[in-house]
C-alpha cells in the first residue's frame, strides 16, 4: 500500500513563507535572523524521525534547503538516541518507534544556530469498534445509489481528547489510495468539524466525553459496476498536533487581502516547527 500522507511539514514551512503577503512591507527595515525549523510527527507504528531546515526571508522565493548534518538527539526521560540523517527521504531517523504515553524530548544542533527543542507525548491508541459499509442506502442529486460508511470513536473519558479522521479509496487504475472528501448529513460534524490540509476532519471530544460515538459519511456505490475498497483512519492527536492543525484551517481561512493571517503553532524552543504524536487505527473495508 502506497504511503499516502501528505508531508504537513512543508505546509508549516509554505505558511511561514507567504504569512505576509497580503500586506505591503518595507523589507529593507526587517532584520532576518535565522532559525532552526524542525519538524516531527511521529505515531507508535513508525520509527522515530525528523526533519530539519530554517527559516528564510520572507521575500526570499526559493524553498528551504533541509540541513544534513545536525546533531539530533530524542530523550525519553531514561536514554538519548542519536538520530541518523536519510538522504532518500531528508529525514533523521530512529531505530526504534515511540511508545504511547511517553515524553520525548527533540533536540537540534547546528552550526551557528541556537540550538532548538521540543517536547511531545504519543497519545494511547483508542480501542473502537471497526467501521462498516453499506451499499444502496440512498441516492445522489442525480439519481445514483450512495452508500453509508460509518466509523466509531469510544472516547475516553478521563481526558480531553482530539481526533483526525481521514477516509481513502482505492484506485485500481492507478493502485494507489485517493483522500475521499467527508460528506456527511451528520450534524454535530457539519456544525464542529475542521477541514484538515489533506481533507479529512478534525474534531474534539467535548460533546460526547466518555461516550462511543458513530459517524455516518455519504459514499459513491462505485464505478462501473465495481464496488470501491474504502479505508477509514482515525487519529488520536495530542495537544500540539490539534493546536498546529487547527491554526492550520485558521490561516487558510482567515487569510485574504484585507485580513492578517492567524499565525501557524509552534512549540519549538529556539526556533520554529512542530513536534506532535498520534495514535492509529486504521480499518480496511471491502
Amino acid at each position: 500500500m502506497k504511503n499516502f500522507t501528505l508531508p504537513r511539514y512543508f505546509v508549516f514551512l509554505l505558511a511561514i513563507l507567504v504569512a505576509s503577503c497580503d500586506t505591503n512591507l518595507d523589507m529593507s527595515s526587517i532584520q532576518h535572523t535565522p532559525k532552526l525549523v524542525v519538524n516531527s510527527f511521529v505515531n507508535s507504528d513508525d520509527y522515530f524521525s525528523v526533519q530539519v531546515s530554517s527559516t528564510i526571508p520572507i521575500n526570499d522565493t526559493n524553498p528551504p534547503k533541509m540541513i544534513e548534518n545536525a546533531i539530533v538527539t530524542v530523550n525519553d526521560g531514561a536514554t538519548t538516541a542519536t538520530l541518523t540523517y536519510d538522504l532518500s527521504v531528508q529525514k533523521y531517523l530512529a531505530t526504534f518507534k515511540p511508545i504511547p504515553g511517553k515524553v520525548y524530548t527533540i533536540r537540534v544542533e547546528s552550526g551557528n544556530f541556537s540550538t532548538a527543542s521540543g517536547t511531545l507525548t504519543i497519545p494511547n491508541r483508542v480501542v473502537s469498534a471497526k467501521s462498516t459499509w453499506k451499499d444502496k442506502t440512498g441516492f445522489d442529486s442525480l439519481g445514483f445509489e450512495t452508500g453509508t460508511l460509518t466509523c466509531h470513536i469510544a472516547d475516553p473519558a478521563s481526558d480531553r481528547n482530539y481526533y483526525e479522521i481521514n477516509l481513502y479509496r482505492f484506485d485500481d487504475f492507478t493502485q494507489e489510495w485517493l483522500i475521499m472528501p467527508p460528506n456527511t448529513t451528520d450534524p454535530f460534524l457539519n456544525e464542529n468539524g475542521i477541514k484538515t490540509d489533506i481533507g479529512g476532519l478534525l474534531i474534539d471530544d467535548r460533546s460526547f466525553n466518555g461516550s462511543s460515538k458513530q459517524f455516518d459519511f455519504i459514499t459513491s456505490y462505485g464505478s462501473a459496476g465495481i464496488q470501491y475498497k474504502y479505508l477509514v483512519e482515525v487519529r488520536s492527536l495530542s495537544d500540539d498536533y490539534y493546536r498546529y492543525l487547527q491554526s492550520l484551517a485558521n490561516y487558510k481561512a482567515q487569510g485574504g487581502i484585507f485580513s492578517d493571517p492567524s499565525p501557524v503553532y509552534s512549540n519549538i524552543t529556539n526556533g520554529r516547527g512542530i513536534c506532535a504524536g498520534a495514535a492509529i487505527q486504521k480499518d480496511t473495508i471491502q
